[in-house]
């Protein structure tokens, strides 16, 4: 009697057990996190991907052939506009500006003898002591002379200018990008010595979907986001759309100018910049999480006071691809409660609702909104 006592207590408690596990895995509503319906100013982006560069980049080079004596910078260094860079060699340049003056010197002394012997043949003539003949012929030498001292002048300029060629400026005001040789080198006219990126603009080439080339011009703002700094955004503008889009992948060039500073240059390096095409103000805005796709259209699931879901079609009207919120056209109002993870949740199906805050980080604030640097 004792035994089939216990056996019954072990039958009524397993029942329990399994009753109480039913509620929770079957029978009990599905727990559902919400998120309330807002109302805020929301500022639309286009998303794009590129490498950033300068408006202008200019290779320094040589303009003869000599070897390089002393390189004055470094990459990374900022250097103004006719700024020397880089000497060659002077010793030979500068033996043959010595020439160069060496002959000028004897070309003046001999135009200066020819002066003296022309007015004293002058004055021969007048007193009747020498030929016309004679006075003539000391005046064209002396005109020679003269013509000699302009020439060795010109050779002079010449081997000067020759001279501080080997001196080797930059040609625009930038960052120093690129070295290209070391001292020691022999170089080539042409052959760069330098790579300078001009630093009074620096912008991100991006690509950018050429569905949205009706709403992207020059000047409207962007944000840059530079890869390895992503939590310190620059502010920028569309500097220029290229005209040209690519077939292939049906993306258009987007060139978008920033102030990056001097000493962060680093050309090539991958950015990501968010245009803004728009903004509505007071829109009704929902969690990106929140919306259902079907077929082409979007939809939330409202949750009603007794924990029933309503299926709600929605139109998108703003949104950015960094923002976890989005604004909304639709038979919504501010307070209502839309299901997050929306997938497998059924019209008019109960659940239970668990509400998720919308104040605070990336979900609340205007979308869009950068910080300046």
């Amino acid at each position: 009697m004792q035994m089939n006592f216990r056996r019954l207590l072990l039958y009524v408690g397993m029942i329990v057990i399994v009753s109480i596990l039913l509620w929770f895995t079957v029978l009990s509503p599905r727990e559902v996190m919400v998120a309330a319906v807002t109302r805020r100013d929301v500022t639309a982006e286009v998303q794009g991907t590129g490498t950033i560069t300068a408006n202008r980049l200019a290779k320094v080079g040589s303009k003869i052939t000599g070897r390089v004596e002393k390189l004055l910078v470094e990459e990374r260094d900022f250097v103004r506009e006719g700024q020397i860079v880089a000497i060659l060699d002077e010793i030979d340049l500068h033996w043959e500006v010595e020439r160069a003056r060496a002959q000028l010197d004897a070309a003046q002394a001999e135009a200066w003898e020819a002066r003296r012997s022309w007015e004293r043949e002058e004055r021969l003539f007048a007193a009747g002591a020498v030929s016309q003949e004679e006075a003539d012929g000391s005046e064209r030498r002396y005109r020679t002379s003269e013509q000699a001292v302009k020439a060795t002048e010109a050779e002079l300029r010449f081997r000067q200018y020759k001279l501080s060629e080997a001196q080797i400026p930059s040609l625009i005001t930038g960052v120093v990008t690129k070295r290209w040789v070391e001292p020691g080198e022999t170089v080539v006219p042409g052959q760069p010595v330098f790579t300078v990126a001009g630093s009074d603009l620096i912008q991100v080439d991006a690509n950018v979907d050429q569905r949205f080339a009706g709403k992207i011009h020059a000047g409207i703002p962007a944000t840059v986001l530079v890869r390895g700094r992503e939590n310190a955004p620059f502010s920028g503008r569309v500097y220029r759309v290229n005209p040209e889009a690519d077939p292939s992948t049906e993306e258009m060039t987007v060139e978008v100018a920033f102030p990056l500073p001097a000493k962060e240059i680093q050309i090539g390096q991958w950015a990501d910049v968010y245009i803004q095409v728009g903004t509505i103000k007071d829109a009704l805005t929902v969690p990106r999480s929140s919306i259902l796709t079907m077929r082409g259209d979007h939809f939330v699931f409202v949750v009603d006071e007794s924990g029933r879901l309503r299926q709600t079609k929605v139109k998108i009207t703003a949104s950015s691809p960094r923002a976890m919120i989005v604004a909304v056209e639709g038979d919504l109002k501010g307070g209502d409660r839309v299901g997050l993870m929306p997938m497998g949740l059924k019209p008019g199906q109960k659940v239970r609702a668990k509400n998720v805050p919308t104040s605070g980080g990336p979900m609340s604030g205007p979308i869009g909104a950068s910080s300046k640097r």
